[in-house]
């Protein structure tokens, strides 16, 4: 990873950049062609230049964001009582959010991404 999330980990203590660097690993894993960016202010992995998953710290800990509310309803049943909203599931280091529910919510985010653009 280079550019919008290593300035942003950069920036992290060290336990919170850890822990998000993972994920994003496990995201280019599952999604080799994404590429980090910056969509709606965050920095996060884009695939296709569109927003494939952003997973950045707040003030109640951290919050992932697969950019858009589809890929969170699918992955509802994986995430264990984490709270959600209609685009982001929040969580901490001591309850990170299931690998299954990350990697069902980025192949969601994926496939929603292709679809749009196969319509287009």
């Amino acid at each position: 990873m280079t550019d919008e999330l290593d300035v942003y980990l950069a920036g992290l203590a060290e336990a919170d950049a850890g822990l998000i660097r993972r994920f994003y690993d496990r995201a280019l894993e599952l999604v080799p062609d994404a590429v980090p960016g910056r969509k709606y202010a965050m920095p996060c992995l884009t695939y296709r230049d569109r927003g494939l998953v952003a997973i950045v710290v707040r003030s109640h800990g951290l919050s992932l964001y697969p950019f858009g509310s589809e890929p969170i309803e699918r992955a509802a049943d994986l995430l264990g009582g984490l709270p959600t909203s209609s685009g982001a599931v929040r969580f901490t280091a001591d309850h990170p959010i299931p690998i299954d529910a990350f990697d069902q919510m980025v192949l969601a985010s994926r496939d929603g991404i292709d679809e749009r653009l196969t319509r287009s």
